[in-house]
């Protein structure tokens, strides 16, 4: 099954593309699906960290704080997917729970590293000072709207796209040339076999003809006195 995929990978990389090109120019058309996304998504990645962080997380503190997050995320996520589902929706709902999920996960990193005394890097300390900034950002600006992010996911779908359409380009050509030498390896291997069978089996020797019979001179003077 591992290899079916490995060999066919080209297959779901162009399914990708045309689905993330599909999903973007919608989100353009109609934002008001924005709202399912960014739901399902806290949906989705809140479920999926919870597990992980309540095993790796030692400090019994940050566990209950670190699963009262999630369980945010998800409340949150069910409120954007309920409200997308309203012809009428709010719009300022989205900017306030992605602004609100963004400055907490800035706060509780933070309070985590500096007052807890959790383990870090520089990669996520950069990473979360941008999460924490954006946050506050948008909770206190206007700027962040379904319209805006929908623009900005399709910019990100193009480019998304665009990598892994070279990256299926180039599996589809390798599996192209994988095909083209086993072909031309089972050619070749035919060859092999019906030139050592050819060598294994004799040509078989013609009949002799009564031309081709010799007969002793003693017979043929026997022949001739008679």
């Amino acid at each position: 099954m591992k290899s079916f995929f490995k060999k066919y990978l080209f297959v779901f990389e162009f399914i990708a593309v045309a689905i993330l090109l599909a999903v973007g120019i919608y989100l353009v058309v109609d934002p008001q699906v924005f709202l399912y996304i960014v739901g399902l998504a806290l949906i989705i990645f809140g479920l999926y960290r919870v597990i992980p962080l309540v095993k790796t997380t030692k400090d019994n503190m940050m566990k209950l704080i670190l699963t009262g997050e999630v369980i945010i995320n998800v409340i949150a996520g069910v409120l954007l997917v309920l409200e997308g589902a309203k012809d009428d929706y709010n719009k300022d709902l989205l900017r306030w729970v992605v602004g609100a999920v963004f400055y907490l996960r800035g706060f509780l990193y933070f309070f985590g590293t500096v007052i807890r005394k959790e383990s870090t890097d520089y990669t996520r300390f950069f990473v979360h000072i941008g999460i924490f900034t954006l946050g506050t950002g948008i909770l206190f600006n206007n700027f962040l709207n379904e319209r805006v992010m929908a623009w900005i996911v399709l910019v990100l779908c193009i480019l998304a796209s665009i990598f892994i359409s070279i990256s299926g380009i180039g599996h589809y050509k390798n599996y192209r040339y994988e095909q083209l030498a086993k072909d031309e390896t089972k050619k070749a291997l035919e060859k092999q076999k019906e030139k050592e069978l050819e060598e294994k089996i004799p040509l078989k020797d013609p009949k002799p003809t009564s031309d081709d019979v010799i007969i002793p001179e003693e017979e043929q003077k026997d022949e001739v006195r008679v």
